[in-house]
């Protein structure tokens, strides 16, 4: 995200209203094939990256950015219908959150992102991988999900938002923030929009009708803006922010079986 001609105050100020980093919740046995790999990024800051992996080399593999107050092990319980699409599932974790150290900021949310599927990148190949590698992001990790699809397209095969925004100043001023007449722009922040009209490749969005924090409106403009031709969206009824999962049922997996098919 830019930061140019805005006071680091003000952005100081987005940062808190934008990130709410949480440590894990206290959980009981891990999910199967699951393991951790933390890598640094710099001095001091180490990024935690949640894997599991699916029985099947060829299978696809989700590089997942979650939401915001999540860690990679809020994915556990949800971990077994990603790998029985089959897909591996990689999620990456930002600064702060989870068993990641450091403190979350503008200057590095994207950066970190690419950071990310280069550390996913070297271990897939040391695993053996050999499927294509699919970005997803949620909420809040719709933005990295979106810089990495729209500027790394040579690396990936397709791409899932769920619950996304495409503006950010209509995200800041639902969080209390009055963004417009503290003068940030759309130019501030991810403008994940603006990356959306850049990508072609096969992608999936999905969106709950009744979500009082990312309007469905945001979804279906992320949906307009998106170049693949044949793009599919999920409108999931009577379902919030967070219950998007639970009640859209056997249609969320299922729509992203569908995206993986796709692939080839």
């Amino acid at each position: 995200m830019s930061e140019s001609q805005v006071d680091p105050r003000l952005m100081s100020t987005v940062a808190s209203a934008i990130f709410y980093p949480r440590p894990d919740l206290p959980y009981g046995p891990e999910a199967p094939g699951a393991f951790d790999d933390l890598f640094e990024i710099e001095e001091e800051v180490q990024l935690r990256m949640r894997f599991f992996l699916a029985e099947q080399k060829s299978a696809p593999t989700i590089l997942f950015f979650h939401g915001n107050g999540e860690t990679a092990r809020d994915y556990d319980p949800a971990a077994e219908a990603y790998r029985a699409l089959p897909a591996s599932l990689a999620v990456a974790e930002y600064r702060g959150y989870g068993g990641s150290t450091g403190e979350p900021s503008f200057d590095t949310f994207l950066d970190d992102a690419h950071l990310a599927l280069d550390r996913a990148a070297v271990l897939l190949k040391q695993t053996e991988r050999t499927g294509p590698l699919v970005v997803m992001g949620r909420s809040l990790g719709s933005a990295p999900a979106l810089e990495l699809a729209a500027s790394r397209a040579e690396d990936l095969s397709g791409l899932i938002i769920e619950s996304g925004f495409a503006d950010v100043v209509p995200l800041l001023e639902v969080l209390g923030l009055p963004a417009s007449k503290l003068g940030v722009t759309e130019a501030h922040g991810p403008q994940n929009r603006a990356k959306m009209a850049r990508v072609t490749m096969p992608t999936l969005i999905m969106h709950a009708q009744l979500d009082q924090i990312i309007p469905i409106n945001e979804g279906e403009a992320l949906f307009e803006a998106c170049g693949d031709p044949d793009k599919a969206f999920l409108l999931v009824p009577a379902a919030g922010h967070n219950d998007i999962m639970a009640a859209a049922g056997a249609d969320y997996f299922f729509s992203i079986r569908r995206l993986l098919q796709r692939l080839g």
